[in-house]
C-alpha cells in the first residue's frame, strides 16, 4: 500500500512538473522577452517596410483578374 501511494506521488509530482514546464515555456518563452531596443525595433520596423513594399510590388505586377458577370462562364478576365 506504502509503494502505491509513492508511485502515485511520484507520478502526480512528475506530471505537476511537465505541465508547470510547459506553461512556462508557451506563455513566457518566446512573447516573454523584454521589449526590443531602440536599434532592434528600427531594424525590425526596417523588415516589415521591406516587406510591404514587397506586397505591394507584387500586387502591381499581378493585378486581380475579376471573373465574367455571366454565372455560366467561369473563366477569368484577361
Amino acid at each position: 500500500m506504502t509503494w502505491l501511494l509513492i508511485i502515485v506521488g511520484a507520478l502526480t509530482l512528475l506530471g505537476s512538473c511537465a505541465l508547470f514546464f510547459t506553461t512556462v515555456k508557451y506563455y513566457w518563452g518566446e512573447r516573454g522577452r523584454p521589449p526590443l531596443t531602440g536599434v532592434e525595433r528600427r531594424r525590425q520596423k526596417e523588415m516589415e517596410l521591406e516587406l510591404r513594399r514587397k506586397q505591394l510590388e507584387y500586387a502591381r505586377k499581378h493585378p486581380i483578374k475579376p471573373r465574367s458577370p455571366n454565372f455560366l462562364d467561369n473563366r477569368k478576365q484577361k
